[in-house]
């Protein structure tokens, strides 16, 4: 009976500082899985596909009872969700990311990533890169503290070829983002501003959509979502 009680109590505790504890996340975490420190699971820090309930650890926990946050340090180190459903950019019905989100670049050196649509690739003729990644550059072209998309313009695996597309000064306050995919034309809105682009050269592969925080270099960074969903998929 001890024992019993213990098990409750522990769970009780975890799932006050489970993200998974409030209705409003339940939805995208029923269809992903939590990557962390790296890409492989981690039977530590890693969860996988649906299985959230109760669960919180360093890298990923419930802040103030409201947000669902993603906290890493170290270079190529990642908390991030990777959802499940895989789609095509020129899927007819439009495919739609929404976040309300804090960036903390904390003591982050260079270069963190938020957001991103990876390729999957596990699907035959596939290509192990992300079409998009949503960042935080500490300095690119003399902008400093500024969000940007990098946009990969070419399906070529042996092809480096992207696209940096300035979307202005880091908020310091929550703010919304939407990414939104259809008939080959990638959207990204940033608070009131939208940005467009043609994407049919990577009509050919499929993708999935990921959110936390990824660092491309040394130190740490914080991301708190108020907010993250998905439309468009089954």
């Amino acid at each position: 009976m001890k024992k019993i009680l213990l098990f409750l109590l522990a769970i009780s505790l975890f799932a006050h500082d489970a993200p998974y504890s409030l209705k409003k996340f339940r939805s995208i975490l029923d269809s992903s899985k939590l990557q962390a420190p790296k890409s492989h699971f981690d039977p530590l820090y890693s969860v996988p596909y649906g299985r959230f309930a109760y669960y919180s650890n360093r890298y990923f926990y419930l802040q103030d009872n409201r947000f669902m946050t993603f906290f890493m340090c170290g270079k190529k180190n990642r908390s991030e969700l990777r959802m499940k459903q895989d789609w095509k950019v020129d899927t007819k019905k439009p495919v739609t990311l929404y976040a309300r989100l804090f960036l903390l670049p904390l003591n982050a050196k260079r270069e963190f990533t938020f957001l991103q649509i990876h390729a999957d690739s596990t699907m035959p003729n596939s290509i192990n890169k992300p079409l998009l990644r949503l960042v935080w550059k500490k300095e690119l072209h003399d902008l400093y503290d500024h969000l940007w998309a990098v946009l990969r313009t070419s399906a070529d695996p042996l092809e480096q070829s992207y696209e940096k597309v300035d979307l202005g000064k880091m908020p310091n306050r929550f703010f919304n983002v939407k990414i939104e995919v259809k008939a080959n034309r990638l959207k990204i809105s940033v608070d009131n501003r939208e940005y467009k682009f043609d994407v049919g050269y990577w009509s050919k592969f499929y993708n999935y959509f990921k959110a936390g925080v990824y660092l491309q270099d040394a130190g740490c960074a914080k991301v708190l979502f108020d907010k993250l969903y998905v439309k468009g998929l089954q």
